[in-house]
């Protein structure tokens, strides 16, 4: 693989920076001093914070609200205090400055980004919580999502795996969908990103073309009422992402670098080689003669030799500067570099960005460009960590002549060493997001703008696998490249007038949208199975092969039936309208119309979302404005419809005619014929629908320190997609994905923000929220039979065909089907291999519950078992300013939630060590069940997972002692240092929002150092 080179740049800049640094010449000081008032009744305010802008010079006013501060004569001090306006003004030549702070209750003052235009916080009826960069989590974040992780009450954010810059499950409220398609849709600077993600090859995370230093906030869009703007595609939630933007006059320069490193926290629980030994005499004496090579027995840790510490850097360079008088500009350029734990795994990123603003007709025509670039590459490791579990630890990781150890039996487990050496798994992927943004102020009707954005988003993806020939005979190696691209075309145009008549606000939004997608496979290539790697002409197996040398291998290769083009259209009409009354009483009321071309005619394509929200800010009524204690408090009430066509593929509703074999054939006469036979399709496929009811009270006490909100809501999802039977004759087949099933869900959200001290040198701020979700399956077919067995789901490793999870109506949809394990008097899972109930058999009646009491144990003695999604998700964030150190936290965690542990009830018995010609490695926990066979279905692998983590720490240090332009900041970051749980598993959330702990790859911890600087 071409591997970026580390950037010179970045040593000259370096270089650069400290050299003005060490020459930049010191201005000179004076003393300003003044008093500090309230603009409205002239009362002097103690504890205003008075502070040299872009550094930490500051001070507070005293009892009096009088101030003394030394500043150097081109300072600009700036003046904040809880509940007011904040100020800032140049010192200039003036000694003395007094100022008057006019009131402004940041909740409600603060403004938000909503679909299509902005509101003041105060005036928003819907769940919307906006997070900006001062509470962004710290280190080295791949993607934008980790940014918010614990922040938001109801937003759950899982990592798939640990590998570098792989993939996240964003949930908002439980997610809106049972087959999928449960992923919130993502806006950038007002472009609607492709919903379900960037599928090109070589992506680990289609969000991670984003680079985070470069956003200034993300806002959330809980709601229906909220989300309906965006219609079929807001059913799971909207998370908008609003980049930086430029600044007028001169450069204003950024660099910020970090080194990391990383390591896995703990190792699952298997056998030390001593214990193994000890456990082959006593259970499988048979393979004792068949551990170690020529009588030699090795003491090999497969896990250690299949992982490693982990390095990563990153550095990002930004530029913010004017040109003239009426255009902003911002250019942006990162690099990354990220090793992961598993050994050969990498990811390297290089993105850049440009944003320009400029004004022109007076003002009144807004031109705003933003490009966003990237180029990544990876390298995905062969996750061997089952193998390196159970692979024998007295066994040499090469053989006597120097090849890799493998057993001689083909039902062993491959050497792990050799799986990660052998395993050239490379992928790359190319993006660009251009957009423009028009908003013209119509000079012929005051209050009247209309605005037109286009964008243009482009995916490529190349990925290559190959698998080296290995040593174990038989063994031919293997190969695949993908080659592919994603093209996103969209328009949007809308129209915003705003109009005030007396004691009434008005402020609608009409507009249209213009979605295409475009899905093409340029080439899909593999290795003919019979034909041994050997034979293909390949250079460098981490080099992409070229043209010439894939046309050189053509006969060698075979590519698989594929459509060659996908495409997708969605065509939406939407309006809204925003009034108010006397500031305190709010209508918002929006309309969408989509159509889809993944719906026939016959399924009606076309489909409208309606949504209304009240509110009422009951801080404004005469009776609240003679107390002192409660500082806002607004009641909301919103219902709204959103829609999801995701699940719904390109060609999901047309059918395609296959030809039969020669074992399918229709005779004509004295002639056979093949017969040409269509797929089973519902072509009346329609949309999956959510509806969503919510009641929400925002509040705030003592001038804005507490505040926050409390949020109850209902949400009903219909005509949920289902591959289920159809009756005989109605359809060519007996089972197609039709619209069928419904469920539910309730939720209670929670979100306090309170500002603990406010003072000159120490300041500290507390935030906590927590949600409560349970949803309930209320239909899964057309008959309605309250005795269905629903759908079982949810394969584990172990056993072919195995299932460990089921939809049925009345219960959670992610709920664990199993059998009930009977237990002794100190609650340990009764040992199989025994006759406990004195029968004079040994079998499963001896260690399950025979829940029907047929004297027998089958699937009708399985039951429904603990759930995989949590009762309760919650974070607790915290950061604290003193002088010039400052500290931030979060934590995070869940309750109620349950993994199956699939690592324990692959390798917990004795089974393991007990093969033909071979023993594996087993999990210690054997040796406390006593269990011989895989119980697979045992409720005794049902563990709770609850957790507490200390998700992010960060520890700084600012300094401006560098000279009077160039001031920056140290830190040391530290993630996933502390988990507080009873899981006994690696980690808790290992099993992700499935609830399945299948050896997944580890989840490290990471220390992080950075530099900042600005000039």
């Amino acid at each position: 693989m071409n591997k970026l080179n580390h950037p010179i740049w970045l040593q000259r800049f370096l270089t650069i920076a400290l050299l003005i640094g060490a020459f930049a010449a010191n201005g000179q000081d004076k003393t300003v001093t003044g008093t500090v008032s309230d603009a409205q009744d002239g009362i002097t305010l103690p504890g205003v914070t008075v502070v040299v802008k872009g550094t930490t010079n500051g001070v507070a006013t005293d009892i009096d609200g009088n101030y003394s501060i030394e500043v150097p004569e081109d300072a600009i001090l700036v003046f904040s205090f809880i509940g007011y306006q904040s100020q800032e003004l140049a010192v200039g030549a003036r000694s003395v400055i007094d100022v008057q702070l006019g009131t402004d209750i940041q909740e409600l003052s603060e403004v938000v980004i909503i679909g299509y235009g902005q509101v003041e916080k105060g005036d928003v009826t819907g769940v919307v919580n906006k997070i900006d960069e001062k509470q962004f989590n710290k280190g080295m974040i791949v993607s934008p999502e980790r940014l918010i992780a614990g922040k938001v009450a109801g937003v759950q954010i899982t990592p798939n795996s640990g590998e570098p810059g792989g993939g996240t499950t964003i949930r908002i409220r439980g997610g809106a969908s049972l087959g999928g398609g449960s992923d919130p849709l993502y806006v950038v600077d007002g472009v609607v990103l492709p919903q379900g993600g960037n599928n090109v090859s070589g992506t680990r995370n289609p969000l991670s073309f984003i680079n985070p230093s470069d956003i200034a906030d993300i806002t959330i869009l809980k709601d229906a009422s909220a989300a309906a703007i965006y219609g079929s595609q807001g059913a799971s939630g909207v998370i908008i992402i609003t980049t930086k933007g430029g600044t007028s006059g001169k450069p204003q320069f950024t660099y910020d670098g970090s080194f990391s490193v990383s390591s896995i926290r703990g190792q699952v629980d298997m056998l030390s080689t001593p214990e193994f030994i000890f456990t082959v005499d006593r259970q499988a004496p048979q393979n004792l003669d068949d551990l170690g090579v020529d009588g030699v027995l090795s003491d090999t840790n497969w896990f250690d030799e299949i992982t490693q510490t982990a390095v990563g850097q990153n550095h990002n360079i930004s530029s913010s500067f004017g040109i003239g008088d009426n255009t902003k500009s911002r250019v942006s350029l990162n690099y990354q570099n990220l090793d992961g734990v598993l050994k050969t795994s990498n990811t390297e990123r290089i993105a850049g960005s440009i944003s320009l603003d400029h004004e022109a007709l007076n003002g009144d025509l807004k031109i705003n460009w933003n490009s966003k670039h990237s180029l990544i590459n990876n390298r995905f490791a062969e996750n061997a960590v089952g193998g390196a579990l159970i692979f024998a630890p007295t066994q040499p990781i090469r053989d006597t002549d120097s090849t890799y150890f493998e057993w001689n039996n083909t039902l062993a487990p491959l050497n792990p060493v050799s799986q990660v050496d052998r395993r050239k798994n490379i992928g790359r992927t190319i993006r660009n997001l251009y957009s423009l943004k028009l908003e013209y102020a119509l000079p012929f009707v005051e209050g009247l703008s209309a605005t037109v954005i286009g964008s243009f988003d482009k995916s490529s993806g190349v990925s290559q696998d190959i698998t080296l020939v290995g040593d174990r005979p038989g063994d031919l190696g293997g190969f695949n490249f993908n080659e592919d691209e994603l093209l996103r075309r969209n328009i949007e145009g809308y129209f915003t007038y705003t109009k005030n008549i007396g004691d009434i606000d008005i402020d609608f939004t009409a507009g249209y949208s213009y979605y295409d997608n475009q899905f093409t496979v340029n080439r899909r290539l593999r290795k003919i199975e019979d034909i041994s790697l050997d034979s293909l002409s390949i250079p460098d197996p981490l080099e992409y092969l070229t043209d010439g040398q894939l046309e050189q291998n053509a006969g060698l290769l075979e590519s698989p039936l594929i459509f060659d083009e996908n495409n997708s259209r969605l065509i939406s009409f939407y309006g809204r309208t925003n009034f108010k009354y006397k500031d305190k009483y709010l209508l918002t009321a929006t309309l969408r119309r989509d159509g889809t071309s993944r719906i026939s005619q016959t399924g009606e394509p076309w489909k409208i979302f309606p949504s209304v929200a009240l509110g009422w800010r009951v801080i404004d009524e005469p009776f609240m404005q003679n107390q002192k204690v409660v500082s806002n408090l607004k009641l909301r009430l919103g219902y709204g419809e959103s829609g999801n066509p995701n699940n719904i593929g390109d060609f999901d509703n047309v059918f395609f005619y296959s030809g039969g074999d020669d074992r399918v054939q229709y005779i004509f006469g004295n002639d056979t014929i093949n017969t040409v036979r269509p797929n089973a399709v519902d072509t009346n496929l329609g949309w999956e629908t959510t509806n969503t009811t919510n009641l929400g009270v925002d509040f705030g006490f003592f001038d804005g320190r507490l505040s926050g909100s409390i949020d109850a809501y209902n949400t009903v999802t219909s005509n949920l997609l289902l591959d289920i039977i159809f009756p005989i004759g109605s359809i060519p087949g007996d089972r197609a994905v039709t619209n069928v099933a419904s469920f539910e869900s309730r939720g209670l959200e929670l979100q306090l923000n309170s500002i603990i001290v406010d003072k000159s040198d120490l300041r500290i701020d507390v935030n906590f929220n927590a949600a409560y979700n349970t949803n309930e399956i209320t239909k899964l077919n057309r008959s309605n039979d309250p005795n269905d067995p629903g759908i079982r789901r949810s394969g584990i490793s172990g056993d072919v065909g195995r299932t460990i999870q089921v939809w049925r109506v009345g219960e959670n949809n992610t709920s664990f089907f199993t059998y009930q394990h009977q237990r002794d008097a100190n609650g340990n899972p009764l040992p199989d291999r025994t006759d406990h109930n004195g029968d004079g058999l040994q079998n499963d009646l001896d260690i399950y519950v025979d829940q029907n009491g047929d004297g027998q144990i089958n699937e009708n003695d399985l039951i429904v078992n603990q759930q995989a999604a949590p009762d309760w998700i919650y974070g607790l964030t915290s950061n604290v300013q003193f002088k010039k150190f400052d500290l931030a936290m979060t934590w995070r965690g869940a309750i109620g939630n349950y993994n199956y542990n699939n690592t324990f009830s692959q390798f917990g018995n004795f089974e393991g060590v007990n093969q033909p010609g071979f023993a594996n490695n087993i999990h210690r926990s054997a040796y406390r069940t006593d269990f011989t066979d895989r119980q697979l279905l045992s409720d005794a692998y049902l563990q709770s997972a609850s957790f507490l983590r200390l998700d992010n720490i960060t520890v700084g240090y600012s300094f401006s002692s560098l000279g009077e332009k160039l001031n920056g900041r140290v830190y040391v970051t530290g993630t996933n240092l502390l988990t507080l749980t009873s899981y006994d598993g690696l980690d808790p959330e290992a099993g992700g929002q499935g609830g399945i702990d299948n050896n997944p790859y580890p989840i490290a911890q990471m220390y992080v150092v950075g530099l900042n600087l600005n000039f």
